[in-house]
C-alpha cells in the first residue's frame, strides 16, 4: 500500500502528479477534501480523476483540509490510496435512516468488508440512526469518518461520489481484503468540569433548556457574555459533556433556532446529566504524541486517514499543526475537519464532537516504528482560560454552601497536584502530601521559608523575578520550574501561580498548582543526548540511521581514518581524542558551508550526506578535496608537532540499504588500499545482493522468534563449586528448518538497525537461560552495540530490573583498545549491577597490558590463533604463560577457547589456564 497527498493548485500541477506516480496504471481510492465553498470550484478536479478508472473518488467540504501536519483553508487536497491486496466498492445514499443501515450492514458484513468510509451532512439529517443500523447487523465493522463541513460558515455543505456533488445523502467507500490491517483511536481529552446540569427540555440535537432555565441563559451565566457574541463559532471551545454507554461523549454546537434552542452536532436525550467541558492544550498535543508513540511502536502503519472536529480546531488555535505533526509522522496523513467524527466501538458506532479520531491502515504485518517529538511550546492564555476562570469562580460561589462538596474537591486536588500556599512575603504557609514526597521535605521543614529553599542553581534569576512581576500585578503566572529535592534530585514542575483576592480586590495570598513532568523534559535530554555525539558534538550514528530512514537521500560517503589505532598506541587515548575533535571542526569548516551533513559514524569513522542536486561526482570531488587539504594535522597539545592523516572514503547510491552498501565501499577501499579515488556501491552489486538476502532473513526471524541460542560449556580446570558457565552463541532458524552459525549473516547486519535488535535478542534468551538454570552466561558485544543508545540503555535497564551477577559481557581486545573510554565507561556501568566483562581474542594483535590493567577485566579468553597452536609450538606456550602469569597478578582469570583436542587440554591445564571451552570439551547446546 502507497498514500499520496497532493494539494491542488492548477490542472498542470495535478497531471504533472499524476504522470510522476504512474496513477493511470494504478488502482486504489481517491478522497478529495476541499475548504471550498462552491461545489463548482471542485468539478475540473472530478472530471480529470474520472480519467484514472483504477480508482474510486469521494470526498466532501470542510472547515479544513489536512495534509500531513498541516491544514489548508483554500484549494483541494487529494488523498490517493493505492492499494495492492485491497477490494474498494463506493456509492452514493440520498437517505440515511435507520433502515437504509441495517440493511447495508447486513449486505457489507456477508461480503467480509473491513472498513467504512462515510461522509454526511448534519446541516439537513442527523446520521446517528444510520450508524446505529449498520452496528445492528455488522458490529464488527470498523466505521470511519464525518460530517461535511462548509469553512466555519454553517450554511451549506456537500459531498461527493465520482463526478457527482450532493448537498444531501450519506458518501461511502467500502474497503475489503484479508491483507487489509486497521487500527483506530479517538482522542477527545476534554475533561467536564463545573456542577452536573440536567437537560430540562430538548429533543433530538435540538437543547431549549438547562436546569430550567433557557439554554443560553446558562451560557452567560457560568461563561459570560463574551461566549455569547458569534453563535455558534463562539461556543466551540465549550462542548457539553455526557456520559453515554461508558464513554465520555461531546456535543458541540453547530446552530441557533429561531425559538432560541441551540442545535448541537449529535443527540442529547431529555434529562440526560450534562456538564460543560474543558480542555487542555498542552493535554490534548501531548495525548496526540503518547497515542502516535503508542502506535508507531505497536501497529503497521502505511496511511493515516484524520477526522478532527472543527471545535476542536477552534480551541486549538495555532497549535493544531502540533497535533496533528505527531499523526503525521506515523505515515502519510490525510483528512479534514468535521461538523461530526464517526467512530467505531465493539458492537456500536458512535457520532462524536470534539475529538480528533483516525485510522491507521496498511498491508503489511510490518511494524516500523518512527521517532515522535513532543510539542515544546505551552500555549500563552486566550478567551478559553479566560472563561474557565469564570466557569471555576461561579461554580466555586455555588458550591460554597456545602464543605463537604468542598473537601472533596479538596482531596481531588491534592491526590492529582502539587499544591502549596504562601503568604505575601513568599513565605510558605501550606503544603500538600504530593508537595512533600516531589521534594523530599516534610512540611513542618518548609512552613515560615520561601520557595528559595528549593531553588535550583541552574534556574535563571530573572524567571523569578518575571514571577514576583506578574503575581504584584494580579495576574496568573505559568511556566516550568526547576528546582532541587532535599536529597539534591533536580525535578521540574509545570506550574501555575495564582493571587487570591478579598472583598477589596487586594491580594491576601498566593496559591501556587503544579504538575511533576520530570520525566517528559528527562526524556527529552536523553533523546538528544542520544542523536549527539559526545566527543565531537557532530549527529551520531543514532541520527544518521534516523535521517536515513526518515529522509530522500541518495548518496551516503562513509569515511575512516587510516591506521587510527597506531595513532591511539603511539600518543595516547586523550590525543587521540583531540585529533578527532580536530578533523571535525575542519571537515565542518570545508563541508558544512557547501550543504553536506557530517556525522560521527563511530571510532574514527564520519559519514557525509549531500544537499539536493549535487551529483556523484561532484560530491566525490569534494570528499577527495577535503581528504588532501587535512593530510596533514597539527596534533592536538603536542606542541605543533604534525601527524599524517589519511582518509579512506566509500560511497553508496540508490534508494535502500545506503549504509550497508557503504560499509561494503568503505571496507573494499581499506582492502585495495585506494585512496586517491571513492569505491561507489549501488544496489546492482552482486554482493549486495547476497547482503540483502540475509538482512531480510535476519529481519524476519527477528520477527518470527526464529533467533535462538546455543550455550557452549566453559569448564573449569580444577572442580570448583562455582555456577557451571556457559557461552551464549546466536543461531538462526532458517524456513528449511536449518539452524545457521552466525558467520554467514552476522557482518551482514552489523551496519543495519536489526544488529542492535539481534544483540537485545541475545541478551534477553541468555538472561532467560541464566535465571532459569541457574548458570553464569557469557554474551559476546561489539563496539557498536556499545555505540548504539538504544542498545546499551536496555542492557542497562534490564541489569537494573533483574540483577546481572550471572552475566559476563565479552568485549574483543581490539575493540577494548581502541574504543577505551566507551569500554571503560560500560564496564562500570554493568559492574553496579553485579555483571563482569571478559576480553576477549586475547593476543590477537598488540596487546595495550597498561590499558587492561585500567580497564580490569575479570576474564581474559585467549584468541583461538595462540590455543591451536599450544601443543606444536614452544613460544605460543611461553606467551600463553606469560599470560597466566600476568593475569595472576592482576587479579584475572584466563580462558582457553577453541579446545579441539585432549592434547591441546592437557597442555593448557600444565600452563595454569583457569577455564577450557571447546569441541573437546563440549558442543553448543540447547539448555533444559
Amino acid at each position: 500500500m502507497e498514500h499520496l497527498l497532493h494539494v491542488y493548485r492548477d490542472a498542470a500541477e495535478l497531471e504533472a502528479f499524476i504522470d510522476t506516480h504512474g496513477l493511470a496504471r494504478r488502482r486504489g481510492l481517491v478522497q478529495v477534501f476541499t475548504a471550498a465553498a462552491e461545489p463548482q470550484q471542485v468539478r475540473p478536479v472530478l472530471e480529470r480523476l474520472q480519467a484514472l478508472h483504477g480508482f474510486a473518488v469521494i470526498g466532501a467540504s470542510t472547515a479544513g483540509a489536512i495534509a500531513g501536519g498541516r491544514v489548508h483553508d483554500e484549494g483541494i487536497v487529494l488523498s490517493v490510496s493505492i492499494f495492492e491486496h485491497t477490494q474498494i466498492e463506493t456509492r452514493y445514499l440520498p437517505q440515511a435512516e435507520a433502515a437504509d443501515g441495517e440493511r447495508l450492514g447486513a449486505e457489507l458484513a456477508a461480503r467480509g468488508v473491513r472498513l467504512l468510509l462515510a461522509f454526511g451532512n448534519i446541516l439537513h439529517e442527523n446520521p446517528e440512526a444510520f450508524l446505529e443500523g449498520l452496528a445492528r447487523t455488522a458490529p464488527d465493522l470498523v466505521v470511519a469518518g464525518g460530517i461535511a463541513a462548509d469553512t466555519v460558515l454553517f450554511r451549506g455543505s456537500f459531498v461527493i461520489h465520482g463526478n457527482d456533488v450532493h448537498s444531501r445523502g450519506v458518501v461511502l467507500a467500502a474497503l475489503s481484503g484479508e491483507r487489509l490491517r486497521l487500527h483506530t483511536a479517538s482522542l477527545l481529552n476534554f475533561t467536564p468540569a463545573g456542577k452536573p446540569m440536567r437537560l430540562t427540555r430538548s429533543h433530538g440535537e435540538y437543547v431549549n433548556e438547562i436546569d430550567g432555565k433557557p439554554v443560553l441563559d446558562v451560557y452567560r451565566h457560568y461563561l459570560g457574555e463574551e461566549v455569547l457574541q458569534q453563535i455558534p463559532l463562539s461556543l466551540a471551545a465549550f462542548p457539553l459533556i455526557a456520559r453515554q454507554r461508558g464513554l465520555d461523549v461531546a456535543r458541540l454546537p453547530v446552530g441557533l433556532s429561531e425559538d432560541g434552542a441551540l442545535r448541537f452536532g449529535g443527540t442529547l436525550r431529555p434529562e440526560q446529566p450534562v456538564r460543560f467541558g474543558v480542555g487542555d492544550i498542552f493535554t490534548l498535543l501531548e495525548r496526540a504524541h503518547a497515542t502516535a508513540q503508542q502506535l508507531s511502536r505497536s501497529v503497521p502503519a502505511e496511511a493515516v486517514y484524520v477526522f478532527s472536529c472543527l471545535g476542536r480546531r477552534l480551541y486549538l488555535g495555532e497549535h493544531t499543526p502540533l497535533e496533528l505533526a505527531p499523526l503525521a509522522a506515523l505515515a502519510p496523513a490525510a483528512g479534514f475537519f468535521t461538523y461530526g467524527e464517526f467512530f467505531h466501538l465493539p458492537g456500536d458506532n458512535r457520532l462524536l464532537n470534539m475529538t480528533c479520531t483516525l485510522v491507521v491502515l496498511a498491508e503489511t504485518d510490518t511494524i516500523r516504528p518512527s521517532p515522535i517529538s513532543l510539542p515544546r511550546h505551552l500555549p500563552e492564555p486566550n478567551l478559553t482560560l479566560r472563561a474557565l476562570a469564570r466557569l471555576s469562580d461561579v461554580t466555586s460561589q455555588e458550591l460554597s454552601h456545602s464543605l463537604t462538596f468542598l473537601e472533596q474537591y479538596r482531596y481531588a486536588l491534592d491526590q492529582s497536584a502539587i499544591v502549596s500556599r504562601t503568604d505575601l512575603q513568599g513565605r510558605i504557609t501550606y503544603v500538600n502530601a504530593l508537595f512533600e514526597r516531589v521534594s523530599g521535605y516534610r512540611a513542618e521543614e518548609l512552613i515560615g521559608h520561601t520557595h528559595r529553599l528549593l531553588h535550583h542553581p541552574d534556574m535563571p534569576r530573572a524567571v523569578y523575578e518575571e514571577i514576583w512581576r506578574t503575581l504584584e500585578d494580579k495576574q496568573i503566572w505559568r511556566g516550568i520550574i526547576q528546582n532541587r529535592s532535599k536529597e539534591g534530585r533536580t525535578y521540574y514542575l509545570k506550574a501555575t501561580i495564582i493571587p487570591l483576592f478579598d472583598e477589596n480586590g487586594d491580594t491576601v495570598e498566593y496559591i501556587g498548582i503544579a504538575e511533576d513532568i520530570t520525566e517528559i523534559i528527562v526524556s527529552q535530554q536523553l533523546l538528544e543526548q542520544q542523536r549527539t555525539d559526545r566527543l565531537t558534538g557532530l549527529p551520531n550514528r543514532n541520527q544518521l540511521i534516523e535521517d536515513l530512514e526518515r529522509g530522500h537521500c541518495r548518496l551516503l560517503a562513509l569515511a575512516d581514518i587510516a591506521a587510527f589505532k597506531s595513532i591511539n598506541d603511539y600518543y595516547g587515548f586523550e590525543a587521540g581524542d583531540r585529533l578527532i575533535i580536530e578533523l571535525a571542526v575542519r571537515l565542518q569548516q570545508r563541508l558544512q558551508p557547501l550543504g553536506i551533513r557530517i556525522y560521527r559514524n563511530y571510532g574514527a569513522g564520519f559519514a557525509f550526506i549531500p544537499p539536493d542536486g549535487l551529483a556523484l561526482p561532484a560530491f566525490e570531488a569534494e570528499l577527495l578535496a577535503a581528504s588532501r587539504a587535512l593530510r596533514t594535522l597539527p596534533m592536538p597539545g603536542m606542541d605543533g608537532e604534525e601527524v599524517d592523516i589519511d582518509l579512506y572514503f566509500g560511497i553508496a547510491k540508490g534508494d535502500d540499504h545506503l549504509l550497508a552498501l557503504a560499509e561494503a565501499a568503505l571496507h573494499k577501499a581499506k582492502e585495495s588500499g585506494v585512496r586517491d579515488r571513492i569505491p561507489a556501491f549501488n544496489a546492482q552489486d552482486q554482493s549486495y545482493l547476497n547482503n540483502r538476502f540475509w538482512i531480510n532473513e535476519v529481519k524476519a526471524a527477528l520477527a518470527e522468534s526464529r533467533i535462538l541460542c546455543h550455550f557452549q560449556p566453559i569448564v573449569p580446570v580444577r572442580p570448583a563449586q562455582h555456577p557451571p558457565k556457559y557461552e551464549a552463541l546466536v543461531r538462526l532458524y532458517d524456513r528449511q528448518g536449518q539452524i545457521l552459525s552466525p558467520g554467514v549473516f552476522l557482518d551482514i547486519v552489523k551496519p543495519t538497525g536489526h544488529y542492535g535488535r539481534l544483540t537485545r535478542r541475545v541478551f534477553d534468551l541468555a538472561l532467560e537461560a541464566a535465571r532459569r538454570t541457574g548458570s553464569q552466561i557469557s554474551i559476546n558485544l561489539s563496539a557498536i552495540d556499545l555505540a548504539d543508545g538504544e542498545t546499551y540503555a536496555y542492557l542497562l535497564d534490564q541489569l537494573k530490573k533483574h540483577q546481572g551477577e550471572r552475566l559476563i559481557f565479552e568485549i574483543t581486545e581490539s575493540e577494548a583498545i581502541e574504543d577505551f573510554a566507551r569500554v571503560r565507561a560500560f564496564a562500570e556501568d554493568i559492574r553496579r549491577h553485579g555483571a563482569q566483562l571478559a576480553v576477549d581474542d586475547f593476543g590477537s594483535g598488540y596487546s595495550n597490558l597498561a590499558t587492561l590493567i585500567e580497564l580490569s577485566p575479570d576474564y581474559l579468553k585467549l584468541d583461538g590463533s595462540l590455543v591451536t597452536k599450544v601443543v606444536q609450538e614452544e613460544k605460543v606456550r611461553r606467551v600463553i604463560a606469560a599470560a597466566v602469569h600476568f593475569a595472576h597478578e592482576t587479579e584475572m582469570q584466563v580462558v582457553a577457547e577453541f579446545v579441539s583436542t585432549p592434547e591441546i587440554a592437557q597442555t593448557l591445564e600444565r600452563l595454569g589456564v583457569h577455564y577450557l571451552q571447546g569441541y573437546a570439551i563440549g558442543k553448543p547446546i540447547s539448555l533444559p
